[in-house]
């Protein structure tokens, strides 16, 4: 199994189902065009043409005004993140450790991309409740005034990658 970029001409798409419309139709229909339009990126776990799981990530900002009380920044407005726009897992490979692997994946990502452009951390926006408590159990925090906006700094990426 490796990660690697959507790739329309080598990965099966139309086979993928994470049990979510929303996220299917995403990766069946939208993915690959905002690829192309570099709105996104989307990496894949994939074993050969099959895709077992992906996510997509891109740039954000998030205002000051609404970031949790121990990492806000005095001097500054917008707050630059990376988004973590879509996490998904096919419905046959659930609950083997595959979110994690790619959350994992889109942590060294954000880490990498860090050592390249200022950003502060990963923003998400959870589908539901259950997604919520995904994220946390990795220490996102939620955003104020939204319920499922979360955030996550670098610093915490760091050490979760190290342990």
């Amino acid at each position: 199994m490796l990660f690697e970029h959507l790739n329309p001409k080598k990965h099966d798409r139309k086979s993928f189902d994470c049990g979510v419309e929303a996220l299917n139709l995403y990766l069946q229909r939208g993915a690959n065009q905002d690829q192309r339009r570099s709105l996104t990126k989307i990496y894949v776990l994939a074993e050969g043409e099959r895709v077992i799981g992906y996510y997509s990530i891109s740039a954000h900002s998030v205002l000051r005004d609404n970031m949790p009380d121990d990492i806000k920044l005095a001097s500054y407005k917008d707050v630059p993140f990376l988004l973590l726009g879509r996490l998904a897992v096919d419905k046959e490979f659930q609950g083997h450790g595959y979110g994690d692997a790619m959350i994992f994946h889109a942590f060294k990502t954000t880490l990498d991309a860090a050592e390249k452009i200022g950003i502060l951390g990963m923003v998400v926006d959870a589908k539901d409740e259950k997604a919520v408590s995904f994220y946390e159990g990795f220490g996102f925090k939620r955003l104020t005034g939204s319920e499922k906006r979360l955030v996550l700094p670098l610093s915490v990426m760091e050490t979760l990658i190290r342990s």
